[in-house]
Formats: structure tokens, C-alpha cells, sequence
């Protein structure tokens, strides 16, 4: 029953941000030769402000591999996916203030709490849902570009844009945890959505498309940057972004129980 309520508040906004995602994947078309001659052209005409470290990437970003993981996944994926994941839990947690879900505000918190369930229940639950939702939408898409690349001459590794999209959905579970925290603690979702896309935005910068990020940094783990640089996942981040998601959650489920509504 919980599942399906979840799911049924929150299906417009995920199908249409994954269609939507979905059909840019399919149509976006990879370089042409000048297009990757200008790539590699910008490559060395920054590498002299680079560190020693960072250098060492050139040889990796010069080819398609690079160029897809550079702008896929730590460019365009890592920029909507974190914003979508802060949002998700204020825009949909009672199913008020979304323009997709209509009906009375805080009709279906009211109907939920008359359930014989918990509160801890629902949060979970809810949580849960969301959280598959969003490791679709880095991973459903990621698989169509690699999908459409294959078919226009280019060459990534299904096993690859797999282990990126998890590394982005694991990763990132520490926004959509803080987002479920954020919502449990204002009255009102826009207060949420706001002050998540404000931390999200100020952990991005400054974007860097061809330097690693700080290691302290989730969008090092996120980006997949030593995956990409030595083929090892990135467990002890893993394990660090999952611990803090863990906790933010059980605050969140803490604050939830002992709210009246």
C-alpha cells in the first residue's frame, strides 16, 4: 500500500524527468573530428595551469572514453542529478506543492497518518522508492547514450556507464537523504528545495571539468574520478557518503515521529 502510494505521487515528476533525459540521450550525437580536435586542442591549452597530477589525466581524456566520461558523467549528470535528488523529498513527501500530483494540500499526509502504520514506516518507505527512482534516472539514461554511441561509430562500455551510474546514485544517496531532512524539519517543501539546491550548488563549485575534485568533496566519489584514473571503485567514499546518508536519515525519521501534523 505504501509503495504504491509512494509511487503513484510521485510518478509524473520521475517519468517526465527521465523521458526527458532518456531523449537526450538518444539524440544527442557524438563528435566529429573537428569536434574532437577542438577537445583535445582545449585539453593542452589547459594542462599548463595544471597540477603534476591532473597532467596525467591528458592521456585519458584524449579519446572518446574520456570525452564521454568528462561530459556525460561528470559534466551534465553531475550537475542535474544531484539537483533532482535535493528536491525530491519537498516536492513529494505529503504530495503538496507539486504540480503534478493535484489535489488538496496535505490531503494525503491527513489520509496516510489515518492508516495503521507508522510514521517511520512511511518515511522509510517513501525513502526507499525514491531512492530507486533516482539510481534509474542515472542509470536508464546513461545505458541509452552508451546504446546510441555504439550505433553512430563511438565505444563505451555498457560494464563502465553501469559502475558510473551506481558510483553517481550511491554517492549522491547523501543528498536525498538531507533532502528528507530538510523536509521533515520546515513547514514548507519551497524552504527545502530551496536551502538543498543552495548546498548542492555551493559543493559544484567551481565546476571542474578537467581537474579531479577535492577528495573530501562527494563529487569525487560521484564523478567517478578514481574509477576513471585507476579502475578501483571508491570504497571507503562509498562507505563515508553512505554512513552520513544513514545518519541524516535516522535524524529525519527522529524528527518525523515526534512532529504533529
Amino acid at each position: 500500500m505504501l509503495w504504491r502510494k509512494s509511487w503513484w505521487e510521485t510518478r509524473w515528476g520521475i517519468l517526465t524527468i527521465l523521458g526527458g533525459m532518456l531523449l537526450f540521450a538518444a539524440f544527442h550525437r557524438p563528435w566529429k573530428q573537428a569536434d574532437l580536435a577542438q577537445w583535445i586542442s582545449s585539453l593542452q591549452e589547459r594542462a599548463p595551469g595544471w597540477s603534476e597530477n591532473s597532467r596525467r589525466l591528458i592521456p585519458l581524456l584524449s579519446g572518446y572514453y574520456g570525452y564521454v566520461w568528462s561530459h556525460w558523467f561528470k559534466s551534465f549528470l553531475l550537475c542535474v542529478w544531484p539537483f533532482v535528488g535535493a528536491m525530491m523529498a519537498p516536492a513529494t513527501l505529503f504530495a503538496v506543492s507539486c504540480p503534478w500530483m493535484g489535489g488538496a494540500p496535505g490531503a494525503a499526509g491527513h489520509f496516510t497518518f489515518s492508516l495503521p502504520v507508522s510514521r517511520r514506516r512511511v518515511l522509510l518507505s517513501h525513502a526507499a522508492l525514491v531512492a530507486i527512482e533516482m539510481a534509474l534516472i542515472a542509470l536508464a539514461p546513461s545505458l541509452m547514450f552508451t546504446l546510441t554511441s555504439r550505433l553512430t561509430g563511438g565505444w563505451f562500455p555498457f560494464g563502465s556507464a553501469v559502475v558510473y551510474a551506481l558510483l553517481l546514485s550511491l554517492g549522491g544517496m547523501v543528498f536525498l537523504a538531507f533532502s528528507f531532512l530538510l523536509a521533515v524539519v520546515f513547514d514548507h517543501p519551497w524552504k527545502g528545495m530551496f536551502i538543498g539546491s543552495a548546498v548542492v550548488f555551493a559543493l559544484l563549485l567551481p565546476i571542474r571539468t578537467f581537474e579531479e575534485y577535492p577528495w573530501w568533496n562527494v563529487y569525487h566519489v560521484m564523478s567517478g574520478e578514481t574509477y576513471f584514473r585507476y579502475g578501483r571503485i571508491p570504497w571507503l567514499g562509498l562507505l563515508v557518503s553512505l554512513a552520513v546518508s544513514a545518519l541524516m536519515m535516522f535524524a529525519a525519521v527522529s524528527i518525523y515521529e515526534r512532529r504533529d501534523f
